[in-house]
């Protein structure tokens, strides 16, 4: 009989063992496209603090050089999740992506820079005719130069647009193949360090507040929604730790060469990490459709406007969080 039980005992042991082994396996790995800038901060915390493993997600990072790459990845099958601005998703809708954004993550309002060579300023005045400008064609960069052009009373048609990819821009003003650039941080800060009293940041109003989202492909979400939910959880508690820990994700960002001290120190209350879904953010996607159809960025014999709550998915976020979500998503 005690032979019996201890067998039955060892056996028991030997299943549990299985079943934890199988459960540690059970993580399935997600790809997720992330472009190298602080507004990605919560996904860097939550690789870090393993929060993607405590909710059974593997973490794949699938780098790309801007939010507009890490969406082309998305809708392309090349990456499950992916972190941008709102513009890239405005631009996908257009090319009936399969993908949705599933929450806003960090917003600022002085994340993007016009940075020009010296001898643009003349006096004081800044002179941008016939000037070329370096920029992101499709991106956050795009829409800012030509909101900074509109500000400054500039006809974008009298200024030389120069697309290039996001790397490229600060070596191409540091370089002079172009004399302007817009350009987000943390690419505006390595230009200008670069650069020394060569380059110059223009100073203008907060024109642009923008969004950093976590987006889903669709079919992802249809068949694995179970990781879904895993990756909102595992970014809302990163969230929660940048909120707490400030200095320690803080210095995360330094360990990754993305930002400096001295731009933290300067910048750090421009950046809101909260994870939402605001009815601001379908008034953005709107605003900078109307933008594109106006300076001729989408192809004129497309379909009207796309309804851009075809492109949001609340219901993930209003499972975890439904305070967080505005009445228009419900």
């Amino acid at each position: 009989m005690k032979q019996f039980q201890l067998s039955t005992w060892i056996y028991s042991l030997l299943l549990a063992l299985l079943l934890a082994a199988q459960s540690a396996d059970a993580a399935d790995t997600v790809r997720i496209a992330v472009p190298p800038s602080p507004m990605s901060l919560p996904f860097y915390v939550a690789i870090e603090r393993k929060f993607f493993e405590k909710h059974q997600i593997k973490p794949l990072l699938v780098e790309c050089n801007s939010g507009q790459d890490c969406i082309k990845a998305l809708g392309k099958g090349q990456a499950d999740f992916a972190s941008s601005s709102e513009l890239p998703v405005m631009f996908a809708a257009y090319d009936n992506n399969p993908i949705s954004v599933l929450a806003t993550l960090v917003t600022n309002k002085d994340d993007l820079k016009f940075l020009v060579s010296r001898n643009l300023l003349h006096d004081g005045r800044l002179s941008l005719a016939g000037k070329r400008i370096g920029y992101v064609p499709k991106s956050s960069s795009h829409y800012y130069m030509d909101t900074f052009l509109l500000f400054k009373g500039v006809d974008t048609q009298q200024v030389v647009k120069v697309p290039m990819d996001a790397a490229e821009l600060p070596k191409a003003l540091l370089q002079g193949h172009v004399d302007a650039i817009s350009v987000w941080e943390p690419m505006a800060e390595q230009a200008l360090q670069l650069g020394g009293h060569e380059i110059v940041q223009v100073e203008a109003p907060r024109l642009y507040t923008q969004t950093h989202n976590v987006s889903v492909r669709n079919q992802f979400k249809t068949e694995q929604a179970l990781q879904v939910r895993g990756v909102l959880k595992a970014l809302d508690e990163a969230i929660n730790y940048i909120r707490d820990y400030p200095s320690r994700t803080q210095a995360l960002l330094f360990r990754k060469n993305l930002v400096s001290q001295e731009h933290i120190e300067k910048n750090w209350s421009d950046y809101t990490f909260r994870m939402t879904l605001q009815q601001s953010l379908v008034s953005t996607l709107q605003g900078q459709a109307r933008w594109a159809g106006r300076e001729g960025h989408i192809q004129k014999n497309l379909p009207k406007e796309p309804e851009y709550l075809n492109y949001i998915d609340a219901s993930f976020l209003r499972e975890h969080k439904s305070d967080h979500v505005d009445f228009v998503y419900r």
